[in-house]
């Protein structure tokens, strides 16, 4: 658990337990920002609790809570097979508006990468093109960008680029 220095916002790995406030949160982001996301608030609703659940089982999930209310998340999964083990994606980064301005993004992407250091030696993430200030917020957390994916996705307002960002762990790759 983490708790910022004014002991407003609490940090806390999801567990299987936790699955109704990961839906909450999951479905808020969704809902509210629907075009920073690569998922669709509809499909996502129609998930089951027990296939988010499976979510959390096989995902690392950090959720921020104030006064006990769940207000953001953020999801670290590793890639599979052999050559891609050394990588970990970054997903879902979300904080509800009312509790922006608070660090709770901040406390979110350092606890993702205080775990991913133990883990991988590189963590990646996508951003939508535009979306400024999730860009500058990642690069203040060392992620630089990489390239840009054109037309990475497909909605009924038309295409949208995204951002690709890298952040090296530990010493960098030769």
């Amino acid at each position: 658990m983490i708790v910022d220095a004014s002991g407003c916002v609490e940090i806390r790995r999801l567990g299987v337990a936790d699955v109704v406030d990961y839906r909450t949160i999951r479905h808020a982001a969704l809902r509210d920002a629907p075009e920073v996301f690569g998922a669709v608030y509809e499909d996502e609703v129609a998930r089951s609790v027990e296939d988010d659940a499976e979510r959390l089982a096989t995902c690392v999930v950090f959720g921020a809570y104030a006064e006990r209310k769940i207000v953001g998340m953020a999801g670290f999964k590793r890639e599979a097979g052999r050559k891609n083990w050394h990588k970990g994606f970054v997903w879902g980064l979300f904080v509800r508006a009312e509790a922006r301005r608070r660090g709770a993004a901040a406390l979110l992407i350092e606890a993702l990468i205080a775990y991913a250091e133990a883990e991988v030696e590189q963590l990646i993430l996508t951003v939508v093109k535009g979306n400024e200030a999730a860009i500058a917020v990642y690069e203040k957390y060392g992620f630089e960008i990489y390239g840009v994916e054109p037309r990475a996705l497909k909605s009924s307002v038309g295409y949208a680029d995204e951002v690709l960002m890298v952040r090296f762990l530990g010493s960098k790759p030769m």
